[in-house]
C-alpha cells in the first residue's frame, strides 16, 4: 500500500493583502510551500507527492522543488477553477491502486510535523477515510444577528488537512460529485455523499492555515 500526497497550490491569497501568492511568501528565507513540502518529504510513510497549481506558477514551483531537492515530488499538474478541480487533476495523474492512500493537504499549512503525518497515515491504513481535525474549545452558537441555538461543543470538530482516503473511495466520490454537478468545500464533503464512514484524527501539533496577515506574523515567530 502506497501513500500519494496531493498539495493544491493554485490560490492567489487575496485575503493576505499581498501581491505575491501566499504559498510563495518567504518565512526565514524559505517559501511557505517549501516549508510544507519539507514536512511530507521527511515523513517516512509518504511515497510520492504531486502538486496541483496554476499554469503560470509551474516554473516557480519547479525551481522550489529543485532548490530544496524534494525528491518525492513526481509531478506538477495544472489545476482548475475550483479546489475540487485542482485535486481531481492531481488524482488523475497518480498511478494508484484502489487500496493505495491519497492524502490531500493545503499548501499553506506548514506547521504540521512529519511525525504526525506518519501517525495519520498509519491510522488511515486501518480506517480508509480519515480527517485531521481539532476539537472545538469555544462555545459554538448558530445565528445571524441574534442567537438561534447553541451546539454541543463535545460533538464539534474543526476540520483541517491532511484528509486521507483510499484511492478507490476517493475516485468514486469525485465521479459522483461531477455526475451530479456538486462542488464541495473539501474532499470529505464529497466522500460523505457516498455514505462512507469518515474518522476523525485529533491533531496534537499546530496546524493552522496561513490565510490573513496575522497568520503570517505567527508563522514568522513559529519558525524562529
Amino acid at each position: 500500500m502506497k501513500t500519494f500526497v496531493i498539495i493544491p497550490s493554485a490560490g492567489s491569497g487575496s485575503r493576505m493583502k499581498s501581491s505575491l501568492p501566499k504559498q510563495f511568501i518567504k518565512i526565514k528565507g524559505k517559501e511557505i510551500l517549501a516549508h510544507t513540502l519539507e514536512k511530507f518529504q521527511n515523513a517516512s510513510l509518504v511515497n510520492s507527492i504531486v502538486i496541483s497549481t496554476r499554469r503560470d506558477f509551474i516554473k516557480k514551483i519547479e525551481l522550489i522543488v529543485k532548490r530544496y531537492n524534494f525528491t518525492k515530488v513526481f509531478d506538477i499538474v495544472v489545476g482548475g477553477k475550483e479546489r475540487q478541480d485542482s485535486v481531481y487533476s492531481a488524482i488523475k495523474a497518480i498511478p494508484a491502486d484502489d487500496k493505495d492512500l491519497i492524502c490531500v493537504h493545503d499548501a499553506v499549512r506548514p506547521f504540521i510535523t512529519s511525525e504526525e503525518i506518519d501517525q495519520l497515515i498509519k491510522f488511515a491504513k486501518r480506517k480508509k477515510a480519515v480527517l485531521a481535525a481539532k476539537r472545538a474549545v469555544d462555545t459554538i452558537k448558530i445565528g445571524s444577528l441574534i442567537v438561534e441555538s447553541t451546539l454541543d461543543r463535545n460533538k464539534i470538530w474543526i476540520v483541517q488537512t491532511p484528509q486521507i482516503f483510499s484511492y478507490g473511495i476517493l475516485i468514486k466520490a469525485f465521479e459522483k460529485a461531477y455526475n451530479e454537478n456538486f462542488i464541495g468545500t473539501d474532499e470529505s464533503s464529497l466522500v460523505e455523499r457516498l455514505g462512507s464512514d469518515i474518522y476523525f484524527y485529533e491533531l496534537q501539533s499546530d496546524n493552522r492555515k496561513i490565510t490573513i496577515p496575522y497568520d503570517l506574523k505567527y508563522a514568522k515567530i513559529f519558525f524562529e
